[in-house]
């Protein structure tokens, strides 16, 4: 099992704990809704049907902010090339520490940097063609420490990128399955003592 394929199953785990914490706030945020809807159910039997129709949405308008609450610009990059270039950022010192290690694996193995960085490109998304290898016991010993820093480096700006899309994507699901209409079989599904 290659390093990107364990990479994916944690990203695709961590996206299921998203969608279920998703679904289980909005369960308990529809819950209290009713809840105090039925404590508020006298004060609404006096509105006509415009100001029902205003109160409602004030009533919906805290959904807005579940999503520019959890995704909010000030705090994340805008863009996945902004995360992008954040998870580098946030990874300069493997990136430096990366530098050198293949500065000296150039020097030790007599490589062009054209070499370095296909060696470097091939190891970190763990390809490994085999075609580029280190040959002396200085390149050998030095890779003993480049190979796994480079994969865990692209590794976690990798799961840095795909933790902002599921975020994003849980927020909006959380926000549209707010939004949507309630069903009988969402009330049969909030009826958690049976008592209807």
């Amino acid at each position: 099992v290659s390093a990107l394929g364990v990479i994916a199953k944690l990203a695709l785990n961590q996206e299921r704990k998203l969608v279920a914490k998703a679904k289980e706030k909005a369960r308990s945020q529809l819950i209290q809704m009713f809840n105090a809807d039925e404590n508020e159910k006298d004060e609404e039997d006096d509105l006509d049907d415009e100001e029902v129709g205003d109160n409602e949405d004030e009533e919906f308008r805290w959904i807005d902010h579940i999503y520019d609450d959890q995704c909010d610009p000030a705090e994340k990059p805008m863009s996945v090339l902004g995360v992008l270039f954040g998870g580098i950022k946030r990874q300069s010192i493997n990136f430096v520490l990366l530098s050198f290690v293949a500065a000296f694996m150039k020097r030790a193995e007599g490589w062009s940097l054209i070499d370095v960085l296909y060696y470097w490109n091939c190891t970190a998304t763990t390809i490994g063609f085999g075609d580029l290898s280190p040959k002396t016991q200085l390149g050998r010993l030095l890779a003993v420490f480049f190979i796994p820093l480079s994969v865990v480096t692209l590794g976690e700006v990798i799961a840095n990128c795909f933790a902002y899309v599921t975020s994003r994507a849980a927020a909006k699901a959380e926000k549209d399955f707010i939004r949507r209409d309630i069903t009988l079989s969402d009330l049969e599904y909030l009826d958690v003592n049976g008592d209807g």
